[in-house]
């Protein structure tokens, strides 16, 4: 089904390139449809032609219907057989006895049909109808077979002076000046002028009479004469230029082929073509120029890796002379390590990413050099290009390697340093904590207590830098957990209970600001303890420091006695709330206190993971 299908599609299509359908009626196919009727003695005769749903009468004698569908028409069943179809009595032929045209007006009983076929396709009939039983003699069916030839000769005609049309059409609106020539004496027997300027600069206003007035004694006439001395028959083709009649230089194509014993000759003005190309090479030097004045390598691949433009740095740095890059794929310029990795990137610029990379560049005779490279895919005319740069890092490498040989004797020193610190920090702390044992002076052991706790803290937060080796990750949840202990036996009272709770998100900060926030704890949690529960036996003290995104929220709450009326923090005059406060103003910040069923101590500050400066020393 399929088969029969693509034939009669193919068919469909071979009727229409002949242009006759629904035309109007014209004599010569009339005549020929009159012809065949008296020829063979009947009153009807047709010249159809049959599309995809219906018979289509070109030509009418002795009817005047056009058409008929398909499908209840003689002539579709006649392109079903070779040549041709003769049905002598349709009231006995089962195929048509039951068509209306048989059974009633205009009572068809006789039906004789010669296809008319072209490049091997039925395209229609020439049929001879009656309204009597009939038999052709062998005469009358010889005489269809030659009227339907003639009407295929006819539309052969008529389907090449329709082409012709077309072609000449078609050269006239596409070359501007069309000559006939005598290859004897090289004489210009025929100008087809075609309106154009061309005609106008080449022709002055005495006839050129040869072609060497026309071309002068240049590429094409010197061409013309070689190849009609080796008698070739395929048409040539050149591109050549002449002196117009006000001298200006013109660009012209020409084609010339040889038919009837004549030179055909066209020629086209492209003069504006070539000076946009003219224009177009010089851009191109002026790019090529710029490409080779970077630095750094350049390449260019098309949507197959195919290598469309390099500079002079790429064949330098890799070794390979301009014909042998072309040849490469740019995976080839890397090592089996590198491979797949390359390979990914190259796909991701196909999906619009901008990609960077190092990797090494393996070179022509084997070595290799790390590279940066920079690539992206970029659209022109509808075509898709991996545009990009490549660089030696070789220098930038041997440096880095030598600032990572510094930054790990810097990290092994600052180590080293904050060792040191936290251990002669462990010292003092341990002098004073003695000296206060030795001491009997009650004030001189406070003051001796709380400088002790001061410097303890400080020695806490070095064994933090010490663990993290890393100014901005000081774990302060960490430290928080044993300071707050050894505050706590430190200045531990039998006689009363106090709980202290400690709520600590997981906080890094650095050590600028871990110092003082440090002491500022020491100081307000040391004083909870000491003044906050004069008269009581029990009492809670809580320690609460958040995230709040980039900021961190403290808080020392107790629900002790409370502060005096009147009492302002800024105006004491002990020691520790000048550090609270001197510590809070270089952290930004300001200590707000609520005194209500106890009191609370609230500092919101801004974390600063990469602060440095002179405040960092204050501390150390």
């Amino acid at each position: 089904m399929a088969g029969f299908e693509d034939k009669e599609q193919k068919r469909i299509e071979t009727l229409s390139s002949y242009d006759i359908l629904d035309t109007a009626e014209e004599s010569e196919f009339d005549n020929l449809a009159k012809l065949a009727a008296q020829i063979c003695d009947v009153p009807f005769a047709k010249i159809n032609f049959i599309d995809n749903d219906r018979t289509w009468s070109k030509a009418n004698y002795g009817n005047e219907i056009k058409e008929t569908p398909k499908e209840v028409s003689f002539c579709y069943h006649t392109i079903q057989n070779d040549r041709y179809m003769v049905v002598q009595d349709t009231a006995k032929d089962d195929r048509f006895s039951n068509f209306d045209f048989v059974v009633k007006d205009p009572g068809i009983r006789f039906y004789a049909g010669v296809n008319i076929t072209l490049e091997e396709h039925n395209l229609g009939t020439i049929c001879v109808l009656g309204q009597e039983p009939k038999k052709l003699s062998p005469q009358q069916l010889e005489a269809l077979r030659t009227l339907s030839k003639e009407v295929e000769s006819r539309l052969e005609l008529r389907k090449k002076n329709s082409d012709l049309a077309r072609l000449t059409s078609f050269l006239e609106a596409s070359v501007e000046l069309m000559l006939i020539a005598n290859p004897k004496d090289r004489s210009i027997i025929s100008v087809n002028r075609n309106k154009g300027k061309l005609f106008q600069d080449l022709f002055e206003t005495k006839r050129q009479v040869k072609l060497e007035d026309l071309f002068q004694e240049g590429d094409y006439m010197r061409t013309l004469k070689e190849w009609d001395k080796s008698g070739a028959k395929e048409p040539f083709h050149i591109e050549t230029s002449v002196h117009g009649k006000d001298g200006d230089n013109i660009h012209l194509e020409i084609s010339t082929i040889k038919k009837y014993g004549k030179w055909l000759i066209t020629v086209q003005d492209i003069t504006k073509r070539k000076t946009i190309e003219n224009d177009l090479k010089q851009e191109k030097r002026f790019n090529d120029a710029i490409i080779n004045s970077l630095p750094i390598d350049f390449y260019m691949f098309d949507e197959q890796l195919q290598l469309m433009r390099w500079n002079k740095n790429m064949t330098k740095n890799t070794g390979y002379s301009d014909e042998e890059v072309k040849q490469l794929n740019p995976l080839e310029f890397f090592g089996e390590e590198d491979y797949e990795r390359v390979s990914e990137q190259i796909q991701k610029t196909k999906g619009g990413s901008k990609i960077t990379l190092e990797a090494d560049l393996v070179k022509k005779d084997g070595t290799t050099e790390p590279f940066l490279f920079n690539a992206a895919t970029i659209e022109s005319n509808g075509q898709r290009y991996l545009l990009g740069t490549g660089e030696s890092i070789r220098n930038m490498r041997e440096y880095q390697n030598k600032l990572e040989i510094l930054l790990t004797e810097k990290d092994v020193l600052l180590g080293e340093v904050h060792h040191r610190v936290k251990n002669n920090l462990a010292v003092i702390s341990g002098f004073l904590q003695l000296e206060e044992f030795i001491s009997e002076n009650e004030e001189v052991k406070q003051v001796l207590s709380n400088n002790h706790l001061r410097v303890k803290s400080m020695a806490l937060i070095h064994e933090e830098l010490y663990k993290a080796k890393n100014f901005n990750e000081i774990n302060f949840g960490n430290f928080l957990n044993v300071f707050l202990k050894v505050l706590k036996d430190k200045l531990y009272d039998k006689s009363k209970n106090i709980t202290l709770q400690l709520d600590v998100d997981t906080v890094k900060i650095n050590i600028n600001q871990a110092i003082p926030l440090a002491l500022i704890i020491n100081e307000l949690v040391s004083n909870a303890y000491k003044y906050a529960f004069e008269g009581r036996e029990e009492g809670d003290i809580l320690v609460e420091l958040k995230n709040a995104g980039d900021k961190m929220n403290l808080k020392i709450k107790d629900d002790g006695i409370g502060l005096p009326e009147g009492f302002v923090f800024e105006e004491s005059p002990t020691l520790g709330t000048t550090l609270v406060t001197a510590y809070s103003e270089q952290m930004d910040s300001k200590i707000d206190i609520i005194s209500e069923e106890g009191t609370e101590y609230r500092l919101t500050f801004l974390k600063k993971n990469n602060d440095k400066g002179s405040s960092a020393s204050a501390f150390l």
